[in-house]
């Protein structure tokens, strides 16, 4: 994790002199009914990714290492804002406990897959300003997502069972709904130079599975119920007479849905859902 943020902030700072040596001397930001924001973002941490069969003795849900890919460009004319949204993960190897009978043992799936988010907003962004970067995008809008991992093989730690079992199941899900939320870019210092950037950023929602199959059998499951939600928070420089900002913090989102099982007793439900908690670095330009 910690060779990962080095090289990330090495990527960070090649890109900062980039655009700084190619970005040309423009007027300044917010001047005009019109703007345009350019973001990039890497970003590695934890993957949440899992399938939890009748919420009890059966399960594949867990945490692994991941990386992700965001890019998204908001287009401004006065105070209407139109964004889209693309976020890239990739999913490993995931581990996690489970409890059988007061019994406790770890487990782990080997395995590889991804997941992408496609949002498309339509909202207010307010505070814009005549050469300061700074504004508060207020949003609703459309969630489009999907994922898909193949399990190698699961190990099980605990007496009794083979260390290996060999598996060949491969999930595939996707779906859509509908989140609302904002984001929230402030600086401090003055417009034709450098000042210091705080981003924070929150949204809800709901996006269920509409589409789930286990190694190519689309499954007959009836959605119960189905939350989203996501934040960050981050920090970094801008240099206004550029347009320019790079910065750096922790975001973070889960997409869940619980479904009823015609196979279940009582209360027991299956749930789908996958997420993350990285670390990101970013560069965004304003035009």
């Amino acid at each position: 994790m910690k060779k990962t943020g080095k090289l990330l902030m090495v990527l960070l700072l090649a890109v900062a002199v980039s655009f700084a040596m190619a970005v040309p001397s423009q007027a300044e930001v917010n001047d005009s009914d019109l703007g345009l924001e350019l973001r990039g973002a890497l970003g590695a941490g934890q993957v949440l990714w899992g399938y939890v069969l009748y919420g009890a003795d059966s399960a594949d849900f867990g945490t692994g290492s991941g990386g992700t890919l965001n890019l998204a460009a908001l287009l401004s004319y006065k105070f209407i804002g139109a964004e889209a949204n693309v976020l890239v993960g990739s999913v490993g190897d995931l581990e996690w406990t489970e409890e059988v009978n007061d019994d406790e043992y770890e487990v782990t799936s080997k395995g590889s897959g991804s997941y992408s988010v496609l949002d498309l907003k339509l909202g207010l962004n307010l505070f814009r300003e005549p050469g300061d970067m700074g504004h508060t995008y207020i949003y609703g809008g459309l969630r489009y997502w999907s994922t898909q991992r193949e399990i190698d093989s699961v190990e099980i730690d605990v007496v009794g069972y083979p260390p290996v079992l060999e598996t060949a199941d491969k999930l595939e899900l996707s779906g859509n709904g509908w989140i609302v939320g904002f984001r929230d870019l402030s600086t401090i210092g003055p417009n034709d130079g450098f000042a210091i950037a705080i981003q924070t950023g929150l949204f809800f929602g709901k996006a269920p599975v509409d589409s789930f199959k286990i190694d190519g059998t689309s499954q007959n499951l009836k959605n119960k119920d189905s939350a989203t939600v996501g934040g960050e928070l981050a920090g970094g420089i801008a240099l206004q007479n550029l347009g320019f900002l790079a910065l750096g913090g922790f975001r973070g989102e889960v997409n869940a849905t619980t479904f009823e099982d015609a196979a279940a007793s009582g209360d027991d439900e299956s749930a789908f859902g996958f997420g993350n908690i990285t670390f990101f670095v970013e560069a965004q330009l304003q035009f």
